[in-house]
């Protein structure tokens, strides 16, 4: 029996299933009507009634795959993650090519941090189908969390090649991320473009305005960098550098105050970052603490041998 999808926005890139998938024997009509019920109860965020119609369903008949993922998404919605991963494991035993539950498997260990787990899930959502976008869009995502922007970058423009219509928040996430991606791939010519194309169509794009405000921060445009910047710092994948050139620009500009605050902040969520660790030694030394701004400084160089900015820090504190 054929699926149907209706897409909301339960977390990045979600998709909530709403028809009949594979199952262990024929379906009851009841339980079709309840998994559809459901799901319009799910979409409206009527969580306590969605879960009711989807245990129904499965009442009626236990072996239903969609009402195990619909209730995986119920539960990512209650921040039950381990209940979310449990109900979208059963959906895959049941049928082990429902791209969906994959997909949004993905989305639920992403949220538990386990990243490899994730990377995988999203793979094998992609090699049922190619073109599911969610799936795309977040494995891109992952290899950018992850550093790998090669990887990123070739699963982006396979992304953009798949039909969606311009200037939704979708179209312009990708293409953004695509120029973040040519950046950190040190093609800032590339990059620019792909963020100016973005601009022109979605001016308040975060990703391409991160990319913007890198741009501005190299050529010595400190305001419009910092403007551009302060758009993407909570973004779950750039908010990370954003928040770290803000506050190298915060430094560099006499800024301590604020830059406290990000360096904390930078250093709890990545302890062993030796660009933060960068950020963290010079503003102890604009600061007058000396011996923190060379442990941070001698911990950077540990992390990144050859780290230049980093001698040159611990020459001045010789």
């Amino acid at each position: 029996m054929p699926r149907s999808s209706a897409r909301r926005s339960l977390a990045p890139w979600l998709a909530l299933v709403l028809g009949a998938c594979a199952t262990t024997g024929p379906l009851p009509p009841q339980a079709v009507e309840h998994n559809r019920v459901g799901a319009e109860r799910l979409a409206a965020g009527r969580l306590d009634d969605a879960e009711a119609r989807f245990r129904l369903a499965l009442e009626f008949h236990p072996g239903f795959a969609e009402p195990h993922a619909n209730l995986g998404l119920v539960m990512l919605e209650r921040n039950r993650l381990a209940e979310a991963e449990q109900h979208l494991r059963s959906a895959i035993r049941i049928d082990p090519d429902f791209d969906e539950a994959w997909s949004n498997l993905g989305v639920v260990l992403l949220r538990r941090r386990r990243v490899d787990d994730a990377t995988r899930a999203f793979e094998e959502a992609l090699a049922i189908d190619p073109g599911h976008r969610d799936a795309r869009r977040n494995l891109a995502d992952v290899w950018m969390m992850r550093g790998d922007f090669a990887q990123a970058r070739a699963h982006l423009m396979r992304l953009i090649q798949l039909t969606e219509e311009e200037g939704t928040a979708a179209w312009a996430r990708a293409r953004g991320m695509l120029a973040y991606a040519e950046l950190r791939l040190g093609r800032p010519d590339a990059a620019e473009a792909r963020a100016e194309a973005v601009l022109a169509v979605k001016p308040q794009e975060p990703i391409a305005r991160t990319v913007r405000g890198i741009l501005r921060a190299e050529a010595g445009d400190v305001e419009g960098a910092r403007e551009d910047l302060g758009t993407a710092e909570e973004d779950p994948v750039v908010g990370w550098d954003a928040r770290l050139r803000l506050a190298a620009l915060d430094v560099g500009t006499g800024r301590l105050d604020g830059a406290g605050a990000r360096v904390r902040r930078l250093l709890e969520e990545q302890p062993d970052a030796p660009a933060a660790l960068l950020v963290a030694a010079h503003l102890a030394h604009a600061e007058g603490d000396f011996a923190a701004a060379r442990r941070h400084a001698e911990r950077a160089l540990a992390l990144a041998p050859g780290l230049s900015a980093a001698e040159t820090l611990l020459a001045r504190l010789e």
